[in-house]
Protein backbone atom coordinates (compact mmCIF):
# COMPACT_ATOMS: atom_id res chain seq x y z
CA UNK A 1 0.00 0.00 0.00
CA UNK A 2 1.47 3.41 -0.91
CA UNK A 3 2.76 5.44 2.04
CA UNK A 4 0.85 8.51 0.81
CA UNK A 5 -2.44 6.60 1.13
CA UNK A 6 -1.69 5.65 4.75
CA UNK A 7 -0.65 9.19 5.69
CA UNK A 8 -3.79 10.61 4.13
CA UNK A 9 -5.92 8.23 6.14
CA UNK A 10 -4.14 9.13 9.39
CA UNK A 11 -4.75 12.81 8.74
CA UNK A 12 -8.41 12.16 7.98
CA UNK A 13 -8.82 10.10 11.14
CA UNK A 14 -7.47 13.01 13.18
CA UNK A 15 -9.81 15.44 11.44
CA UNK A 16 -12.77 13.17 11.98
CA UNK A 17 -12.04 12.84 15.68
CA UNK A 18 -11.95 16.62 16.08
CA UNK A 19 -15.22 16.97 14.20
CA UNK A 20 -17.08 14.28 16.15
CA UNK A 21 -20.50 15.28 17.48
CA UNK A 22 -20.71 18.89 16.24
CA UNK A 23 -22.67 21.12 18.62
CA UNK A 24 -25.34 23.53 17.50
CA UNK A 25 -24.32 27.10 18.21
CA UNK A 26 -25.84 28.71 21.25
CA UNK A 27 -27.70 25.90 23.00
CA UNK A 28 -24.81 23.50 23.68
CA UNK A 29 -26.85 20.52 22.49
CA UNK A 30 -26.69 18.21 19.53
CA UNK A 31 -28.79 19.26 16.56
CA UNK A 32 -29.21 17.56 13.22
CA UNK A 33 -29.25 20.66 11.06
CA UNK A 34 -28.02 19.43 7.69
CA UNK A 35 -28.32 16.24 5.68
CA UNK A 36 -26.76 15.49 2.30
CA UNK A 37 -28.47 12.88 0.14
CA UNK A 38 -26.37 11.17 -2.49
CA UNK A 39 -27.96 9.62 -5.58
CA UNK A 40 -25.47 7.00 -6.74
CA UNK A 41 -23.79 7.16 -10.17
CA UNK A 42 -25.12 9.48 -12.93
CA UNK A 43 -24.20 10.87 -16.33
CA UNK A 44 -21.92 8.54 -18.28
CA UNK A 45 -21.85 6.21 -15.26
CA UNK A 46 -25.16 4.28 -15.33
CA UNK A 47 -24.36 2.09 -12.33
CA UNK A 48 -26.08 -1.29 -12.35
CA UNK A 49 -28.26 -2.12 -15.36
CA UNK A 50 -31.17 -4.56 -15.62
CA UNK A 51 -30.63 -7.69 -17.75
CA UNK A 52 -32.69 -6.21 -20.60
CA UNK A 53 -30.66 -3.00 -20.48
CA UNK A 54 -33.73 -0.81 -19.99
CA UNK A 55 -33.43 0.09 -16.27
CA UNK A 56 -30.41 1.96 -14.91
CA UNK A 57 -29.40 2.37 -11.32
CA UNK A 58 -28.61 6.07 -11.77
CA UNK A 59 -32.26 6.82 -12.65
CA UNK A 60 -33.81 4.86 -9.78
CA UNK A 61 -31.33 6.23 -7.24
CA UNK A 62 -31.93 9.84 -8.27
CA UNK A 63 -35.70 9.55 -8.05
CA UNK A 64 -35.61 7.98 -4.58
CA UNK A 65 -33.04 10.53 -3.38
CA UNK A 66 -35.20 13.46 -4.49
CA UNK A 67 -38.33 11.90 -2.99
CA UNK A 68 -36.52 11.34 0.30
CA UNK A 69 -35.27 14.93 0.37
CA UNK A 70 -38.79 16.27 -0.28
CA UNK A 71 -40.16 14.28 2.63
CA UNK A 72 -37.47 15.39 5.04
CA UNK A 73 -37.89 19.04 4.04
CA UNK A 74 -41.64 18.85 4.50
CA UNK A 75 -41.47 17.15 7.91
CA UNK A 76 -38.52 19.17 9.20
CA UNK A 77 -38.40 22.69 7.71
CA UNK A 78 -35.48 23.51 10.02
CA UNK A 79 -33.28 20.83 8.40
CA UNK A 80 -31.19 21.92 5.43
CA UNK A 81 -31.43 19.23 2.74
CA UNK A 82 -28.99 19.18 -0.15
CA UNK A 83 -27.95 16.69 -2.81
CA UNK A 84 -24.71 15.59 -4.41
CA UNK A 85 -26.66 15.68 -7.66
CA UNK A 86 -30.26 16.59 -8.51
CA UNK A 87 -30.08 15.68 -12.19
CA UNK A 88 -28.44 13.16 -14.49
CA UNK A 89 -24.80 14.26 -14.28
CA UNK A 90 -21.58 12.49 -13.36
CA UNK A 91 -20.17 13.33 -9.92
CA UNK A 92 -16.80 11.82 -8.87
CA UNK A 93 -16.80 9.88 -5.60
CA UNK A 94 -14.35 12.27 -3.95
CA UNK A 95 -16.62 15.20 -4.85
CA UNK A 96 -19.69 13.53 -3.32
CA UNK A 97 -18.07 13.26 0.11
CA UNK A 98 -16.46 16.69 -0.24
CA UNK A 99 -19.89 18.21 -0.85
CA UNK A 100 -21.12 16.80 2.44
CA UNK A 101 -17.96 17.83 4.27
CA UNK A 102 -17.94 21.38 2.89
CA UNK A 103 -21.58 21.86 3.84
CA UNK A 104 -20.83 20.67 7.38
CA UNK A 105 -23.50 18.01 7.06
CA UNK A 106 -24.55 16.11 10.17
CA UNK A 107 -25.63 13.11 8.13
CA UNK A 108 -24.87 11.55 4.74
CA UNK A 109 -27.24 9.08 3.03
CA UNK A 110 -26.21 7.43 -0.24
CA UNK A 111 -28.86 5.68 -2.36
CA UNK A 112 -27.99 2.78 -4.69
CA UNK A 113 -29.35 -0.33 -6.41
CA UNK A 114 -27.75 -3.75 -6.57
CA UNK A 115 -27.22 -6.23 -9.41
CA UNK A 116 -25.37 -9.52 -9.88
CA UNK A 117 -25.01 -12.05 -12.67
CA UNK A 118 -27.53 -14.40 -11.05
CA UNK A 119 -31.22 -13.45 -11.14
CA UNK A 120 -31.95 -15.06 -7.77
CA UNK A 121 -30.50 -12.64 -5.15
CA UNK A 122 -32.98 -10.02 -4.00
CA UNK A 123 -33.59 -7.59 -1.19
CA UNK A 124 -32.35 -4.43 0.46
CA UNK A 125 -29.28 -3.87 2.64
CA UNK A 126 -27.53 -0.97 4.31
CA UNK A 127 -23.77 -0.53 4.42
CA UNK A 128 -21.72 1.28 7.03
CA UNK A 129 -18.01 1.94 6.81
CA UNK A 130 -15.94 -0.96 8.12
CA UNK A 131 -13.99 -4.03 7.18
CA UNK A 132 -15.66 -7.36 6.50
CA UNK A 133 -14.01 -10.40 4.96
CA UNK A 134 -17.32 -11.58 3.46
CA UNK A 135 -16.69 -12.07 -0.26
CA UNK A 136 -20.15 -10.86 -1.30
CA UNK A 137 -19.76 -7.64 0.67
CA UNK A 138 -16.34 -7.07 -0.86
CA UNK A 139 -17.74 -7.49 -4.36
CA UNK A 140 -20.34 -4.81 -3.69
CA UNK A 141 -17.61 -2.48 -2.45
CA UNK A 142 -15.38 -3.13 -5.43
CA UNK A 143 -18.26 -2.51 -7.83
CA UNK A 144 -19.30 0.76 -6.17
CA UNK A 145 -15.70 1.96 -5.84
CA UNK A 146 -14.86 1.10 -9.45
CA UNK A 147 -16.54 4.37 -10.43
CA UNK A 148 -13.25 6.16 -9.69
CA UNK A 149 -11.75 4.47 -12.75
CA UNK A 150 -13.98 6.73 -14.85
CA UNK A 151 -12.39 9.83 -13.31
CA UNK A 152 -9.40 11.71 -14.69
CA UNK A 153 -6.18 11.32 -12.68
CA UNK A 154 -7.84 9.09 -10.07
CA UNK A 155 -4.50 7.73 -8.83
CA UNK A 156 -3.56 11.19 -7.54
CA UNK A 157 -6.96 12.10 -6.13
CA UNK A 158 -7.26 8.84 -4.21
CA UNK A 159 -3.62 8.67 -3.11
CA UNK A 160 -2.91 5.40 -4.90
CA UNK A 161 -6.06 3.57 -3.86
CA UNK A 162 -6.92 0.71 -6.23
CA UNK A 163 -10.61 -0.35 -6.06
CA UNK A 164 -9.71 -3.82 -7.31
CA UNK A 165 -6.92 -4.44 -4.80
CA UNK A 166 -8.05 -5.98 -1.49
CA UNK A 167 -4.91 -4.60 0.19
CA UNK A 168 -6.16 -1.06 -0.37
CA UNK A 169 -9.14 -1.69 1.92
CA UNK A 170 -7.20 -2.64 5.05
CA UNK A 171 -7.08 0.81 6.67
CA UNK A 172 -10.48 2.03 5.47
CA UNK A 173 -12.25 1.42 8.79
CA UNK A 174 -10.04 3.97 10.60
CA UNK A 175 -11.67 7.02 9.05
CA UNK A 176 -15.27 6.20 9.91
CA UNK A 177 -14.45 4.52 13.24
CA UNK A 178 -15.35 7.75 15.04
CA UNK A 179 -18.83 7.67 13.51
CA UNK A 180 -19.35 3.93 13.38
CA UNK A 181 -21.83 3.68 16.24
CA UNK A 182 -24.07 6.49 14.97
CA UNK A 183 -23.88 5.12 11.43
CA UNK A 184 -24.87 1.71 12.78
CA UNK A 185 -27.88 3.20 14.56
CA UNK A 186 -29.08 4.82 11.32
CA UNK A 187 -28.43 1.63 9.35
CA UNK A 188 -30.51 -0.34 11.84
CA UNK A 189 -33.37 2.16 11.57
CA UNK A 190 -33.22 2.04 7.76
CA UNK A 191 -33.40 -1.74 7.70
CA UNK A 192 -36.30 -1.86 10.13
CA UNK A 193 -38.25 0.75 8.15
CA UNK A 194 -37.56 -0.89 4.78
CA UNK A 195 -38.59 -4.29 6.19
CA UNK A 196 -42.22 -3.15 5.95
CA UNK A 197 -41.93 -3.33 2.15
CA UNK A 198 -42.31 -3.05 -0.77
CA UNK A 199 -39.02 -4.93 -1.36
CA UNK A 200 -39.41 -8.17 0.58
CA UNK A 201 -36.02 -9.65 1.46
CA UNK A 202 -34.11 -8.03 4.35
CA UNK A 203 -30.40 -8.70 3.75
CA UNK A 204 -29.32 -6.90 6.90
CA UNK A 205 -26.61 -4.41 7.83
CA UNK A 206 -23.23 -4.88 6.15
CA UNK A 207 -19.78 -3.38 6.61
CA UNK A 208 -17.59 -2.44 3.69
CA UNK A 209 -14.76 -0.25 2.49
CA UNK A 210 -16.77 2.21 0.41
CA UNK A 211 -14.91 5.30 -0.79
CA UNK A 212 -17.96 7.54 -0.64
CA UNK A 213 -18.41 6.69 3.07
CA UNK A 214 -14.72 6.65 3.93
CA UNK A 215 -14.18 10.27 2.86
CA UNK A 216 -17.24 11.66 4.69
CA UNK A 217 -16.69 13.22 8.11
CA UNK A 218 -20.09 12.52 9.62
CA UNK A 219 -22.36 9.51 10.28
CA UNK A 220 -22.95 7.92 6.88
CA UNK A 221 -24.79 5.00 5.33
CA UNK A 222 -25.16 3.55 1.85
CA UNK A 223 -28.53 1.93 1.15
CA UNK A 224 -28.90 -0.67 -1.60
CA UNK A 225 -32.67 -0.57 -2.13
CA UNK A 226 -33.01 -3.70 -4.27
CA UNK A 227 -31.61 -5.81 -7.13
CA UNK A 228 -32.18 -4.72 -10.71
CA UNK A 229 -31.09 -8.22 -11.69
CA UNK A 230 -34.07 -9.75 -9.83
CA UNK A 231 -37.47 -9.55 -11.55
CA UNK A 232 -39.50 -9.03 -8.34
CA UNK A 233 -37.22 -6.28 -7.03
CA UNK A 234 -37.05 -4.68 -10.47
CA UNK A 235 -40.85 -4.54 -10.67
CA UNK A 236 -40.86 -2.63 -7.38
CA UNK A 237 -38.07 -0.24 -8.34
CA UNK A 238 -39.62 0.65 -11.69
CA UNK A 239 -42.92 1.57 -10.02
CA UNK A 240 -43.25 5.24 -9.04
CA UNK A 241 -45.66 4.36 -6.24
CA UNK A 242 -43.29 1.74 -4.84
CA UNK A 243 -40.33 4.13 -4.99
CA UNK A 244 -42.40 6.57 -2.98
CA UNK A 245 -42.93 3.84 -0.38
CA UNK A 246 -39.18 3.32 -0.18
CA UNK A 247 -38.66 7.06 0.26
CA UNK A 248 -41.34 7.07 2.98
CA UNK A 249 -39.50 4.29 4.81
CA UNK A 250 -36.15 6.07 4.65
CA UNK A 251 -37.76 9.34 5.77
CA UNK A 252 -39.22 7.50 8.76
CA UNK A 253 -35.76 6.14 9.62
CA UNK A 254 -34.34 9.65 9.35
CA UNK A 255 -37.00 11.04 11.71
CA UNK A 256 -36.25 8.42 14.34
CA UNK A 257 -32.50 8.94 13.98
CA UNK A 258 -32.91 12.71 14.34
CA UNK A 259 -34.91 12.22 17.52
CA UNK A 260 -32.28 9.93 19.04
CA UNK A 261 -29.38 12.07 17.81
CA UNK A 262 -30.77 15.21 19.42
CA UNK A 263 -31.83 13.40 22.59
CA UNK A 264 -28.14 12.55 23.10
CA UNK A 265 -28.75 9.20 24.77
CA UNK A 266 -26.20 8.63 27.52
CA UNK A 267 -23.88 5.64 27.37
CA UNK A 268 -25.28 3.98 30.47
CA UNK A 269 -24.23 0.46 31.48
CA UNK A 270 -27.00 -2.10 31.12
CA UNK A 271 -26.90 -5.61 32.60
CA UNK A 272 -23.14 -5.68 33.00
CA UNK A 273 -21.78 -9.14 32.37
CA UNK A 274 -19.08 -8.84 35.02
CA UNK A 275 -19.60 -10.27 38.50
CA UNK A 276 -19.88 -6.74 39.93
CA UNK A 277 -20.95 -3.48 38.34
CA UNK A 278 -18.03 -1.28 37.30
CA UNK A 279 -17.53 1.68 39.59
CA UNK A 280 -15.22 4.68 39.78
CA UNK A 281 -12.88 5.58 36.96
CA UNK A 282 -10.95 3.03 34.92
CA UNK A 283 -9.77 2.25 31.42
CA UNK A 284 -10.98 -0.56 29.19
CA UNK A 285 -10.72 -1.80 25.62
CA UNK A 286 -13.79 -1.41 23.42
CA UNK A 287 -14.01 -4.55 21.32
CA UNK A 288 -16.93 -3.69 19.06
CA UNK A 289 -20.41 -2.13 18.91
CA UNK A 290 -23.45 -4.11 17.77
CA UNK A 291 -27.19 -3.69 17.57
CA UNK A 292 -27.38 -7.24 18.91
CA UNK A 293 -27.58 -8.02 22.64
CA UNK A 294 -24.91 -10.54 23.68
CA UNK A 295 -24.93 -12.40 26.96
CA UNK A 296 -21.97 -13.35 29.13
CA UNK A 297 -20.00 -16.21 27.62
CA UNK A 298 -20.99 -15.45 24.03
CA UNK A 299 -18.64 -16.99 21.47
CA UNK A 300 -18.19 -13.53 19.97
CA UNK A 301 -16.07 -12.54 22.97
CA UNK A 302 -13.57 -15.23 21.86
CA UNK A 303 -12.82 -16.42 25.36
CA UNK A 304 -12.19 -12.97 26.85
CA UNK A 305 -13.43 -12.39 30.40
CA UNK A 306 -14.38 -9.30 32.38
CA UNK A 307 -16.68 -8.04 29.64
CA UNK A 308 -18.96 -5.03 30.19
CA UNK A 309 -21.90 -3.96 28.04
CA UNK A 310 -22.93 -0.33 27.62
CA UNK A 311 -26.19 0.75 26.02
CA UNK A 312 -25.92 3.57 23.45
CA UNK A 313 -29.26 4.13 21.80
CA UNK A 314 -29.95 1.19 19.48
CA UNK A 315 -26.47 -0.29 19.80
CA UNK A 316 -24.45 -1.92 22.54
CA UNK A 317 -20.77 -1.21 23.17
CA UNK A 318 -18.79 -4.13 24.51
CA UNK A 319 -15.58 -3.54 26.48
CA UNK A 320 -13.00 -5.82 28.06
CA UNK A 321 -11.03 -5.29 31.26
CA UNK A 322 -10.80 -2.74 34.06
CA UNK A 323 -7.37 -1.07 34.04
CA UNK A 324 -6.10 1.57 36.43
CA UNK A 325 -3.92 3.28 33.84
CA UNK A 326 -4.24 4.07 30.16
CA UNK A 327 -0.87 2.41 29.58
CA UNK A 328 -2.20 -0.90 30.92
CA UNK A 329 -5.26 -0.65 28.70
CA UNK A 330 -3.09 0.20 25.69
CA UNK A 331 -0.99 -2.91 26.29
CA UNK A 332 -4.18 -4.98 26.50
CA UNK A 333 -5.48 -3.43 23.27
CA UNK A 334 -2.32 -4.50 21.46
CA UNK A 335 -2.87 -8.07 22.62
CA UNK A 336 -6.56 -8.00 21.72
CA UNK A 337 -6.02 -6.50 18.25
CA UNK A 338 -5.40 -9.95 16.76
CA UNK A 339 -8.82 -11.13 17.95
CA UNK A 340 -10.66 -7.83 17.54
CA UNK A 341 -9.22 -5.69 14.72
CA UNK A 342 -10.10 -2.04 15.26
CA UNK A 343 -10.46 -2.29 19.06
CA UNK A 344 -9.41 0.81 20.98
CA UNK A 345 -8.90 2.19 24.50
CA UNK A 346 -11.76 3.95 26.28
CA UNK A 347 -12.06 5.69 29.62
CA UNK A 348 -15.04 4.90 31.84
CA UNK A 349 -15.95 7.42 34.48
CA UNK A 350 -19.20 7.49 36.45
CA UNK A 351 -20.71 4.96 34.06
CA UNK A 352 -19.89 7.08 31.01
CA UNK A 353 -17.62 5.77 28.26
CA UNK A 354 -15.28 8.07 26.37
CA UNK A 355 -13.00 7.20 23.46
CA UNK A 356 -9.35 7.95 24.17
Amino acid sequence: MPISFSRRLIALVFAATLALFPLAAGDGGLKLNRVVIDAGHGGHDPGCISPDGKVKEKTIALDIALLLGERISKAFPDVEVSYTRDKDIFIPLYTRADIANSRHADLFISIHCNAVSSKKPSGFETFVMGMDSNAANMEVCKRENAVILLEDDYTTRYAGFDPNDTESYIMFNLMQNAYFEQSLILADLCQKALAKGPVVNNRGIKQGGLVVLWRSTMPSVLVEVGFLSNSEDRAVLTSKAKREQIADALASAFAKFKEQYEAGADDLPENTTAAEEPSGTFFAVQLFALSKLLESGSAQFKGEKDIHRFNAGNVYKYTAGEYKTEAEATAAAKRLADKFPGCFVVKIENFEITKK
